[in-house]
């Protein structure tokens, strides 16, 4: 609906240049004025807040310029008259931004043959129906909400959404609720992301654990209900640098499916060149789930699965064994020095003779876990790069799913897994919701972190809360930003 003309741009130009400029003049005035004539000792925070709201108020106020302009000149438009009548007037609305709360009045219109009704201020400068909060706001909410938890956000959301210094100064910004941003999170359809492809040779290392998320009780049959995640680092090598270890090429897979081993080849297929790849090392714990579908990281005759049972969990089960150093570091030595099975054996049976029943049964079992893993146990001893996957886990998952006493649903956990995983995998969430909020079905989305745009938080006064940067208004504003 564009019945901007360039006469009526014109006017609205001159309109808001004079009330901007002199607004800046303002500004400027103020605050070099406190720069030099301000010597209290807190200057620096008392400048940089009072500069802060000004511009704040200087960006709300210019775009409520533009809409009470708009406003009341279609409402006296010769087309309005011809063609719609006013249902209801001066009909309220508040947007909460990021740069303070948007009051504004606009008029609701019927159209006279279609009877169909609409704002048409709202149309203009696409605003969305029954929001308060604008895409900006529910995007910080979101993005933060993934690196704490919902709960402690809704408690401190300007803290932890916006601008500290808005936060300081505005009292119209009040705490979002749990449940608002819970709801935000549920209706957005989160894409499935395309990542960029990373280069390898002729080795892979994938890394799998899983971990037990609480699910929320739907049943009150006096059982704890968990839901299984999976997940799996991917790379190609290790480089020490400052007495650290960074994986190269890595990529995080993390998912509660029943089919892990088919989704995570669907996109790793997609990342890594499987033509190129001769050894696929696979660092596990030997759980049942992970060497039951070992078999499916091969995608060409040439690819070898070479199966790896980490250290930390044959360490784990010789310590629980027994308490005594010596006998800890002979069994130890039997494995990853001499590699004899037989003197393990000899060792692990003549502790269980001295031990009572019960207690020969898990000795017993530790001792078969070993036995039966032993190659594979072997195998980890030569590989050129040891299992951590312990602390990925603890980091990619533990920490947000596992930190606090929280059960999450069977339904919705997937997305949250999925956006756990795309933040570890250095995808920009506040980005990605601008990006796909209004996504009416799920889609795919080819993520590019070199097409990250973050001009909205540049200083540029042009940075409104717009939806839409294709219509008159909004390229108006630009030019009026970057006439100056």
């Amino acid at each position: 609906m564009n019945i901007i003309t360039q006469e009526t741009q014109n006017k609205i130009i001159n309109l808001i240049k004079n009330a901007f400029f002199e607004r800046i003049r303002k500004i400027l005035n103020a605050f070099l004025e406190n720069i030099f004539t301000n010597f209290s000792n807190n200057r620096y925070i008392s400048n940089i807040l009072s500069l802060n709201k000004d511009l704040c108020k200087l960006i709300i106020d210019l775009y409520l310029d533009i809409i009470n302009f708009t406003n009341l000149y279609f409402r006296n438009s010769k087309e309005r008259r011809s063609n719609y009548y006013i249902s209801k007037k001066n009909v309220q609305r508040t947007i909460i931004t990021p740069w303070g709360s948007l009051s504004f009045s606009r008029d609701y219109y019927v159209d006279k043959d279609k009877k169909d009704g609409f704002f048409f201020i709202d149309k203009l400068f696409g605003f969305e129906k029954y929001n308060t909060f604008d895409p900006i706001v529910r995007g910080l909410a979101i993005n933060a909400s993934i690196n704490s938890n919902v709960n402690k956000v809704s408690k401190n959301s300007l803290a932890y959404n916006f601008n500290i210094l808005d936060y300081l100064n505005s009292n119209s910004l009040s705490n979002i609720s749990r449940q608002t941003i819970y709801n935000w999170i549920h209706k957005w359809n989160l894409p499935n992301i395309n990542y960029d492809t990373l280069n390898n040779k002729d080795k892979l290392y994938v890394m799998a654990d899983e971990k037990w998320i609480h699910e929320q009780q739907h049943e009150k049959d006096g059982k704890r209900h968990y839901i299984m995640s999976k997940c799996f680092v991917i790379f190609t090598g290790a480089k020490r640098k400052n007495g650290r270890t960074k994986l190269l090429n890595r990529h995080i897979f993390i998912t509660s499916s029943k089919t892990p081993y088919k989704d995570l080849m669907d996109e790793i297929c997609k990342i890594y060149d499987f033509e190129k790849i001769k050894t696929i090392n696979l660092l596990s714990d030997a759980g049942g789930w992970i060497l039951a579908g070992k078999d499916e990281l091969k995608l060409y005759a040439g690819n070898k699965i070479v199966v790896n049972t980490c250290e930390f969990h044959v360490k784990q089960k010789i310590h629980r064994m027994t308490t005594d150093k010596e006998l800890r570091e002979k069994l130890i030595d039997s494995i990853y020095v001499d590699e004899s099975k037989k003197e393990f054996k000899k060792l692990v049976d003549e502790l269980i003779e001295t031990k009572p029943e019960k207690r020969k049964e898990k000795l017993t079992e530790y001792k078969n876990y070993i036995i039966k893993h032993w190659n594979s146990i072997i195998n980890m001893k030569h590989c050129e790069i040891k299992s951590s996957m312990e602390s990925h886990i603890s980091h990619y998952v533990a920490d947000y799913f596992g930190s606090r006493p929280k059960g999450f649903s069977s339904k919705t956990i997937e997305k949250y897994i999925k956006l756990q995983e795309a933040k570890h995998n250095e995808i920009n969430i506040l980005d990605l919701y601008l990006k796909t909020y209004d996504n009416d079905e799920k889609n795919e989305h080819n993520y590019n972190e070199k097409e990250i745009n973050y001009s909205m938080f540049d200083n540029s006064i042009s940075l409104l809360p717009i939806k839409s940067s294709n219509n008159p208004i909004s390229q108006l504003i630009n030019n009026i930003a970057f006439s100056i």
